[in-house]
């Protein structure tokens, strides 16, 4: 063998060993000397001022980067909740499962807001009305408690119901109200037949009969005509064939209320002498039909 070829192959076996050596220094490391802080095989460089200023809160934007849901609910639906995050939201990504600390978490309605008036040991909890507070400007949802506590809320509606005697007052509150939203209002023609072809039914609580209270009839002093007639259809057949000009005024004018019967002097001046009154006080005595006074005639 050549002694150049020795040598190299000695400097070979030489670098190999010293290799090896060195990874296991790094696989084993020295252990070191009892209160001895251990050597590590890379130091970490520190750069203090990665640290040294408070960062700046996040917009709701950013937020909403993460949280997409609850800020388009916050856009769409959130009425005056619309406001930063961190008004409500004091602590972030500090849930721990093992712990179950997502109450102690979640921030509370009465940290803004005072108890409400309808607030009771019964009903005591927000969150069984208003299920989501990104979406508050939502109508409330009908979820069990709600439909079985209406009168907590509604109280005088339910007063209505039971000072007014009807039908209606049998009747449990979600046989009408019974879609969601919370606030539905049914049309009077889900149940009841209409009082004359081509009726309305949007319009029956404002032009005959409270809701809540059916049998109380009130009206507007637009009413139209034709809903009066619906149920006093001789006078309405009366009414509409006069040639007089009570013809042309609607019946709530002159019976503001239902029942009312009103004074003729109410509208008209006195048209007659004082001797001529004195002898016919009643101005019906000669004009025997309000509905069909007697006019002057043209004769043919």
């Amino acid at each position: 063998m050549p002694k150049s070829f020795g040598a190299k192959l000695c400097k070979f076996w030489g670098v190999l060993v010293f290799v090896v050596l060195m990874d296991a220094a790094v696989v084993f490391p020295q252990v070191s000397e009892p209160g001895t802080r251990p050597a590590t095989a890379r130091t970490v460089s520190q750069i203090p001022q990665l640290y040294a200023v408070d960062p700046v809160a996040l917009t709701p934007v950013e937020c909403g980067q993460c949280h997409t849901a609850a800020y388009h609910s916050l856009r769409d639906n959130g009425g005056r909740h619309r406001f930063e995050c961190q008004q409500c939201h004091q602590k972030f990504h500090d849930y721990l499962p093992l712990q179950k600390n997502w109450d102690q978490l979640m921030p509370k309605c009465a940290d803004c807001h005072a108890v409400p008036s309808h607030n009771s040991e019964e009903f005591n909890d927000c969150a069984a009305c208003h299920l989501d507070p990104h979406e508050i400007a939502r109508p409330v949802r009908v979820t069990e408690k709600v439909s079985s506590s209406c009168i907590i809320c509604h109280a005088p509606v339910v007063e209505q119901l039971q000072m007014h005697p009807s039908a209606h007052s049998k009747m449990a509150c979600l046989n009408c109200h019974s879609q969601e939203p919370h606030g539905f209002s049914p049309s009077c023609g889900n149940c009841h037949k209409p009082h004359f072809q081509g009726q309305q039914f949007a319009s029956c609580a404002r032009e005959c009969h409270p809701v809540h209270a059916p049998q109380q009839v009130s009206y507007q002093r637009d009413v139209a005509a034709r809903t009066c007639g619906s149920c006093h259809d001789k006078v309405y057949a009366t009414w509409q064939r006069t040639p007089s000009r009570h013809a042309q005024v609607n019946c709530a004018v002159c019976h503001s209320s239902h029942g009312f019967i009103p004074d003729c002097r109410s509208c008209h001046a006195q048209p007659h002498s004082a001797k001529l009154l004195q002898k016919f006080p009643n101005c019906l005595l000669c004009h025997q039909d309000a509905h069909d006074p007697p006019v002057k005639r043209r004769s043919s």
